[in-house]
């Protein structure tokens, strides 16, 4: 009975908004089958070419790229919860479609397609967040739909192997019912309240704002997106030093675990300073992770490697999302918000052409050293901008409370 009444005490902490966006989300990502899988579909079943993969795999980076920076500003004006109904629609529909299309060409333009409108909602949704709670309530809200989207991660991929021998196409329909789902959830749950009309000139609204540390924190974004991005490479190490496709799996699920055990009781930790430095020692630990890659040669090591920068990421994560929610003013919320998840799309494309091309020129341990460079890069320049970004938010409560 205790139990209950603290799980109902801890519910009731976090506004029923935010339960419509954690349970649709849990569910989506426990369906989202297809990204997963995409490069052994391709391969195996459309019997694509490796260099015709890679281009269409590159097509969700650019996707991403193109539409979380639009996403900003539609969610500003139109609101979170019609964007990220218009991201999910649009997104089961483009998943259907994929399932049908045949050739390279034809399935580009869907994963395109798919990838410029599923890749709306990330923005909408740190907004809803950010509109649903404040202080450190918020970096604890942001942490726990990490948690679920991290459930759904490490479970949708072993889910999908095992449904995909029984029907490729059977994922794609799955994968879209439950963006379906999540949609009509939102549609039939989720508060609506009205949005303002806009308020300033053209300048103050304009799509690109003219704002020095939102560009720099922006730079900082993609100088992390590029070192963690990379463990997309770390695939083609691991062929190269013998280890199988299993042991790569294993190394992986390091990941997946520590973020599920990890990422609520560190998050909750981060949530009780929001001190902007801990995004700075996030951006620290993975580039020492990744610079782990470079000395290891046994499983062991590889593995504690991935632990390293694993708990970087779940530091990183929580802290930055608040930040990023408080640096421009609340009508533009969405505007930072989406300007800083298209750094994430932009290193999703850069970093495995980034890193193949290391990789020829450097070798495996050159590869990691200049990819950690990138990550301390990134801690550096989130330390030299604490003081203004420390500012920026006293300002932001203090407009907040006027």
């Amino acid at each position: 009975m205790a139990r209950v009444t603290a799980l109902a005490r801890a519910a009731s902490a976090y506004p029923t908004g935010f339960w419509v966006l954690w349970w649709g989300t849990l569910i989506n990502r426990l369906g989202e089958f297809v990204v997963p899988l995409l490069g052994f579909y391709l391969t195996a079943h459309a019997h694509l070419g490796v260099t015709q993969v890679s281009v269409i795999l590159a097509m969700l980076g650019l996707g991403r790229f193109v539409s979380e920076g639009l996403s900003g500003p539609l969610t500003d004006r139109r609101g979170p919860a019609f964007t990220m109904i218009l991201a999910l629609t649009g997104g089961a529909v483009m998943i259907l479609a994929m399932s049908f299309a045949q050739g390279f060409w034809w399935t580009a333009a869907g994963v395109l397609g798919f990838s410029l409108l599923s890749a709306l909602y990330k923005p909408a949704a740190s907004t809803a967040v950010a509109e649903l709670t404040q202080g450190a309530q918020r970096t604890r809200a942001y942490n726990l739909l990490y948690w679920a989207i991290n459930v759904g991660a490490a479970t949708a991929p072993v889910l999908g192997g095992w449904l995909a021998g029984r029907s490729m196409r059977l994922l794609f329909w799955l994968d879209a019912a439950t963006m379906a789902a999540f949609a009509l959830l939102l549609t039939l749950l989720y508060p609506r309240t009205p949005r303002a009309a806009p308020q300033g000139d053209a300048r103050t609204r304009r799509l690109l704002p003219r704002d020095a540390l939102l560009w720099q924190f922006c730079l900082a974004s993609l100088l992390f997106g590029l070192t963690y991005q990379s463990y997309k490479v770390l695939a083609v190490v691991f062929a190269q030093q013998g280890f199988s496709a299993v042991q790569y799996g294993q190394v992986l699920a390091v990941n997946g675990a520590l973020v599920v055990l990890l990422g609520l009781p560190l998050g909750h930790l981060i949530a009780r300073s929001g001190h902007p430095r801990w995004q700075a020692l996030g951006a620290a630990l993975l580039g020492a992770g990744f610079l782990g890659h470079a000395v290891a040669h046994t499983l062991w090591a590889h593995m504690l490697a991935v632990a390293v920068w694993t708990v970087g990421e779940i530091i990183a994560y929580g802290i930055s999302k608040s930040i990023i929610s408080e640096l421009g003013p609340p009508a533009q919320r969405g505007t930072y918000i989406g300007l800083v998840g298209s750094m994430a799309g932009l290193a999703t494309l850069l970093a495995p052409l980034l890193g193949g091309a290391l990789l020829q020129t450097l070798g495996a341990g050159g590869l990691w050293v200049v990819i950690a460079g990138l990550a301390f890069m990134a801690a550096l320049l989130l330390l030299a901008l604490e003081g203004r970004v420390r500012g920026r938010l006293l300002q932001r409560q203090q407009e907040a409370l006027a």
